[in-house]
């Protein structure tokens, strides 16, 4: 796990740590299981639009303001990780440098330009390609789109998108608006999330459909 380490500590050295940490997320099972299944062909998806790509960097991000849900990225990240057997680097707003998660696959480090620093496009795709020489996908939990500057610059950086949408919150306006900022800053979105969705039949009525 050392290559991961030292990606982390580039990650640092890119944006010094902060107090805030988040909270430890809800791990998955060790089976996958019929709530997976939706991330589960949201990751599929993203393999076969990335399959030719010599890397694999993610951007999730919300669209508006509140809207941010680490579990998100999280649980793309863990599910990867148990498919892939490891080698997946998440950044986000955790504040230790080199803490892995329970199941050892997933390595967390911090987001360059957390704070406020002004971020060079060119800068950012030799960051992005010296991680990938140590880690097989990296994942970046952004703050929304539409009211962070910090997910508009990293946009147009990484491979791909994933925009998240929350469940009847997300207005269709503003999910319009999300989506069209990411495509005018040069972002390639890879596919939409349906975040905090509300079951108003019984669940297993859904995944049955």
């Amino acid at each position: 796990m050392s290559r991961f380490y030292d990606a982390i500590e580039n990650a640092r050295a890119l944006a010094p740590m902060d107090s805030r940490t988040l909270a430890e997320p809800p791990r998955l099972p060790g089976q996958v299981t019929a709530s997976d299944l939706p991330m589960l062909r949201l990751w599929q998806g993203v393999e076969a639009k990335l399959a030719d790509h010599p890397r694999r960097v993610i951007q999730i991000v919300p669209c508006g303001e509140g809207e941010h849900d680490p579990a998100v990225a999280v649980r793309l990240a863990r599910l990867a990780g148990r498919t892939m057997g490891g080698g997946v680097l998440l950044l986000n707003q955790i504040e230790s440098e080199d803490r892995m998660d329970d199941d050892g696959q997933v390595a967390l480090g911090p987001l360059p330009g957390r704070h406020g620093r002004a971020l060079n496009p060119h800068l950012l795709a030799a960051y992005w390609q010296h991680l990938a020489e140590r880690a097989d996908l990296i994942i970046l939990d952004t703050p929304p789109v539409l009211s962070s500057p910090l997910a508009q610059a990293l946009a147009p950086t990484v491979d791909g998108v994933i925009l998240v949408v929350e469940a009847e919150r997300t207005r269709t306006e503003v999910a319009r608006a999300a989506q069209q900022a990411l495509t005018m800053a040069g972002a390639t979105i890879l596919g939409v999330v349906l975040n905090k969705r509300r079951y108003h039949v019984p669940k297993r009525v859904y995944e049955r459909l």
